[in-house]
Formats: C-alpha cells, sequence, structure tokens
C-alpha cells in the first residue's frame, strides 16, 4: 500500500437475527480513499517517468555510440521530438569515432522533472479537500 495514499474510516454496524435473539457487531473498517487528485499526480509522475526514460536511453545510446536502426531509431525519434526546445543551449560533445554526448537530452530530463514536480504540486492544492468555516462558539 502507498503510504502516501490518503485513508478512509468508516464504522459498520451489523444486525443479525439469530435463534436466541438479536445480535449486533460494530467494527471500524479502514483502508486507502483514493482521489482523483491522487490518481492524477500518480499519472503526472508515471508520464515524466516514461519521458525521462526515453530520454536517457536516447542519451546513453549516443554515448555508446550504438547503431540507429530497430529499437534504438525508434528512441533516437521519440527523444529527438521530446529534446527539440532544447536544442542549442549546451554544444554537444563529440569525441574520437561515433561517441556523441547530446546534452538537450540531459537538459530536456531535468527541464521535464522541475515541470512534473510543478504540476503534481499544482493538483495537490487545488484537489486538497476543503473545510468547512469552524461554528461560532
Amino acid at each position: 500500500m502507498d503510504p502516501e495514499a490518503p485513508q478512509q474510516e468508516q464504522t459498520v454496524t451489523q444486525v443479525a437475527q439469530t435463534p436466541t435473539g438479536t445480535q449486533q457487531s460494530t467494527y471500524r473498517a479502514s483502508g486507502p480513499a483514493v482521489t482523483a487528485g491522487y490518481r492524477l499526480r500518480q499519472l503526472v509522475w508515471l508520464a515524466a517517468g516514461v519521458v525521462d526514460v526515453i530520454l536517457a536511453l536516447d542519451f546513453l545510446f549516443k554515448l555508446m555510440g550504438a547503431n540507429q536502426i530497430g529499437f534504438v531509431s525508434f528512441i533516437g525519434g521519440v527523444a529527438g521530438a521530446l529534446s527539440a526546445p532544447f536544442r542549442g543551449i549546451l554544444a554537444t560533445t563529440v569525441t574520437a569515432g561515433a561517441h556523441v554526448a547530446y546534452w538537450p537530452d540531459v537538459v530536456a530530463i531535468i527541464v521535464y522533472g522541475i515541470a512534473a514536480w510543478i504540476v503534481v504540486a499544482l493538483i495537490g492544492i487545488v484537489a486538497a479537500p476543503r473545510r468547512g468555516p469552524s461554528p461560532q462558539v
């Protein structure tokens, strides 16, 4: 169970007819109360994680000089679109051979991580339970 998931507690009363009379039992049941805001925050972190993994794989494939075929080509195409806004911020480092340190991928990982953190914080603010006015004594 996720420690960040809010808990919901309820009291349940059961009444049963038995041959000896009526029996009543009361117990408390508690379990996770998953809200839409909580699920939305999880979805944002999942999306940010997938984007960061794609960008990290592209960075590593280019750094290792992998051939641009099959899966590596697919990752390069998707990562190219994701890192496009960050091209030109840092220079790409090319070493002897085909080894390339493509720094826009690293910048994109950092920026998308920060953006996900901000979006999750905003969802938490908007989805926070609202309390009514306190009673006047």
